[in-house]
């Protein structure tokens, strides 16, 4: 239940702030500049937007878009990123990342990940918190009304029928609220950054004193794993690990 107090509050945050967003006349100011190739005031409009409250995904991606026309990548791929954990399935955002990638200066072969997990997590990004939230709410409805209805009738045809809809319906119920919360945490999760720096070299203790192991510049994806003081333990796409400084990335 508690669960569902959360999506419906969601529920009721995204339509609220969707509405407002696309009303705003920052939001139109920015899209106008954007327009007319003055990308610079389109992300000073967009980033003041942000700084307002406003949580979007196409406010995010309309931002990453204006960053990239202004030829800076890593702020592109950031925003681009950011706008995926709030929209997991969209696919010109996740087109986008794929054509930024190739532009930077490091080509990082991906690790492939166990099938399992791939399989996991294309379920859980097939829809968004939002809408993980309004499956879970029909879906806890019908569940009632079936139950309901169960009680109700003395039909022993109808009732046999009625309990194996019920619990069908509840067993999927319970799987779109696990969904639901594991892209909740997805999208809150802080252990994603992108390298801002245009060049970085990765050591192998937390210390400046450290043996270089290798270099990598601007736009990397990196998962933070440790940290120490100012210096961070990363992994990359490659399953290659490194201690950098924290200041050289910002978090997803």
């Amino acid at each position: 239940m508690q669960n569902l107090r959360e999506y419906i509050v969601l529920l009721l945050i995204f339509f609220f702030s969707s509405t407002v967003v696309f009303g705003n006349k920052t939001f139109q100011k920015a899209n106008e500049a954007y327009n007319q190739k003055d990308y610079t005031t389109a992300i000073l409009l967009y980033e003041e937007l942000i700084s307002e409250g406003y949580k979007d995904a196409m406010v995010y991606y309309d931002l990453g878009n204006a960053y990239f026309k202004d030829d800076q990548l890593a702020k592109s791929l950031l925003w681009y990123e950011r706008a995926l954990r709030l929209n997991p399935g969209n696919e010109d955002v996740k087109h986008n990342i794929s054509f930024v990638n190739q532009q930077t200066i490091d080509n990082i072969e991906v690790q492939p990940a166990f099938f399992l997990k791939t399989w996991f997590c294309a379920v859980r990004d097939l829809f968004t918190v939002e809408l993980w939230a309004i499956i879970s709410i029909i879906l806890v409805c019908l569940g009632c009304i079936s139950i309901a209805l169960l009680l109700i009738l003395s039909s022993a045809r109808w009732r046999m029928g009625l309990f194996v809809t019920a619990c069908i319906v509840v067993v999927f119920a319970v799987l779109s609220i696990v969904f639901g919360s594991l892209q909740k945490g997805n999208a809150n999760r802080k252990d994603e950054a992108i390298i801002m720096q245009k060049i970085i070299t990765v050591k192998s203790t937390p210390d400046v004193s450290g043996t270089d192991l290798f270099t990598v510049h601007e736009g990397i994806k990196i998962q933070i794993t440790d940290k120490a003081g100012s210096w961070i333990e990363v992994r990359f796409s490659n399953g290659n690990k490194g201690w950098i400084k924290e200041d050289a990335v910002e978090i997803i």
